[in-house]
């Protein structure tokens, strides 16, 4: 059998406390996805912090040898690439109702899984952690069968005197080219 090393990144002394301040983030995760689906625009909104960065960059065919370039770079070309301002903008286009891309809305579904806690930041306000998760996102409009995305996400969120707050995602969609019509959906 082969020898498999496993990261320290995550890995730590897990007592009760430890436990409970992982499963809030990942139930603050989960929350999120579930205002989204909701359509609750800016309840979701709320997740987020106003310093937010909300990136989703591009994935790159590449050889082998260059296997760990496969993205666009933070200033290249994204798929998104959002700050506070223009998450509130793309929420209230939605909320005009004449959004012609989401007219009538989309039905998404968010699942995230695979949430794992990198960095646990301490239980006091201003306090960060980093969570690494998997998200599959499954969006049908009209008739249509469906779109499916699947990818990861990095988040880093930050513990302030209401909860929690998402100050910088990073989602990296596994298909290079996509196959969704757009993207006028939340991921």
């Amino acid at each position: 059998m082969m020898d498999v090393d496993i990261p320290e990144a995550g890995v730590g002394e897990y007592n009760v406390d430890r436990i409970v301040r992982i499963k809030a983030i990942e139930d603050f995760l989960y929350a999120e996805a579930d205002a989204i689906d909701a359509r609750q625009f800016e309840d979701w909104l709320g997740f987020f912090s106003e310093d937010i960065r909300y990136w989703v960059p591009i994935r790159k065919n590449l050889p082998f040898s260059e296997r760990f370039n496969d993205m666009t770079g933070s200033r290249e070309i994204a798929w998104i690439d959002d700050n506070r301002a223009t998450l509130e903008a793309r929420v209230g286009q939605v909320l005009t109702k004449i959004h012609w891309a989401e007219e009538p809305l989309s039905r998404v579904t968010h699942m995230v899984t695979n949430i794992r806690v990198e960095e646990l930041g301490k239980d006091e306000v201003g306090a960060t952690s980093t969570v690494r998760s998997k998200i599959l996102v499954h969006r049908s409009r009209m008739d249509d069968a469906g779109e499916i995305i699947i990818g990861r996400r990095e988040d880093k969120i930050r513990r302030t005197e209401r909860g929690f707050e998402i100050f910088w995602r990073k989602i990296i969609i596994d298909q290079a080219t996509l196959n969704a019509k757009n993207l006028s959906f939340f991921l």
